[in-house]
């Protein structure tokens, strides 16, 4: 009895995984490392997470400034090549050069 119900339901979780396997297949999405779909999500949530780096006065005027450099280097990367995937590697590897205030910067005290 035993030995039927753990077929039975080795069977049922067999069947359903290669049915899910199937209907992933048929909608004809390719998920890569550069698929403009993910990336939107990804950079969308590290931009908020800079976001809240940048407008949060518990942090330090350095790390609000460098968030500050992240999100408008991001936004001229996406801006010149309208790629998501673009924009996020831009935004997770950009380091500024100097912290020093340019016109346009936040002031922060």
């Amino acid at each position: 009895m035993r030995y039927l119900l753990v077929t039975t339901i080795l069977f049922v979780l067999m069947a359903t995984s290669t049915a899910f396997a199937t209907k992933k297949e048929t909608l004809g999405e390719v998920v890569t490392e550069r698929n403009e779909s993910i990336c939107k999500q990804k950079f969308t949530q590290e931009l908020f997470t800079q976001q809240r780096i940048f407008s949060s006065n518990r942090n330090g005027a350095d790390s609000r400034r460098v968030a500050e450099r992240k999100i408008e280097a991001a936004r001229e990367k996406y801006n010149l090549t309208a790629s998501y995937c673009d924009a996020y590697d831009e935004l997770q590897t950009f380091n500024p050069e100097n912290l020093d205030r340019k016109p346009g910067d936040a002031q922060f005290n």
